[in-house]
């Protein structure tokens, strides 16, 4: 747990110091570079997301679907818990930053988003008791360590209502481990022992510190063992599910869309 905590503290300094370079790593959305014609790109590229994961749930699972209730953890400044708001009844939307909320609820009041509800979790157990007919969690759980990001997905899973779906994304592996059909080396090379030491490193972000150099908060990657992840599916009930690759970067993940039985 305190890896976790540890992510967590990074993610609450990214929405202080730049949090829509947090949701979107392109210099375009940096604080500095922020005005209102990449604002509008920002918000414009939600939509198409939100687009597209209802046409996926309603090609794979289900034609009718019009989610009225979406809870979407990891939700940021609103990228996308917004684009749902348009066609939802309510929209719940979670995050472990203040400064990430604080600039959601800014977003949503700008934007005429009344329907949004904006909530903060703290540690590992989510701030909501109640079912959603959309459960949506996308480039978030991988930047949480598995061993805390599990349970959160079981939490997700329980969220979903009856009949309702699941729409959640996950990190498995790194296109780099090609040579090992996508499973890290077993033994260390020079190269990755150095990234491990110091690219990667906490303490080289303390010495840039120390030299007042430009730092970030730290931003993890994390992957997840697929078999662990369709466990957990399986025994909630889940019997259908579609898979859909993504790629962030040579991080390869699954954009997982499942239903639960009524």
């Amino acid at each position: 747990m305190i890896k976790a905590a540890k992510t967590d503290q990074a993610w609450k300094q990214w929405g202080e110091v730049d949090p829509y370079f947090g949701v979107m790593t392109e210099e375009k959305f940096r604080a500095g570079n922020l005005n209102d014609q990449s604002r509008q790109e920002f918000f414009q590229s939600g939509q198409q997301m939100v687009d597209h994961v209802l046409e996926m749930c309603r090609g794979h699972v289900r034609p009718d679907f019009d989610p009225k209730t979406v809870l979407d953890y990891g939700c940021g400044v609103g990228r996308m818990a917004i684009s749902f708001a348009r066609g939802a009844e309510s929209v719940t939307g979670i995050d472990v930053s203040e400064g990430m909320l604080t600039e959601a609820t800014a977003n949503t009041k700008q934007m005429g988003a009344d329907n949004v509800r904006l909530l903060r979790i703290e540690g590992s157990t989510l701030p909501v008791q109640e079912k959603f007919d959309l459960v949506h969690c996308y480039i978030v759980l991988q930047h949480i360590p598995p061993q805390h990001g599990l349970g959160i997905f079981q939490q997700l899973i329980d969220s979903i209502a009856p009949g309702g779906i699941g729409a959640i994304q996950m990190t498995y592996s790194r296109s780099k481990f090609a040579s090992h059909n996508g499973l890290p080396p077993s033994r260390w090379s020079l190269k990755s022992l150095w990234r491990s030491l110091w690219v990667e490193s906490p303490l080289r972000r303390k010495f840039k510190s120390w030299l007042g150099l430009p730092g970030s908060p730290e931003m993890q990657m994390n992957p997840y063992h697929l078999n662990q992840v369709f466990f957990l599916l399986q025994r909630a009930g889940v019997t259908d599910l579609h898979v859909e690759f993504t790629n962030h970067g040579g991080h390869l993940g699954t954009f997982l869309v499942f239903s639960k039985s009524c």
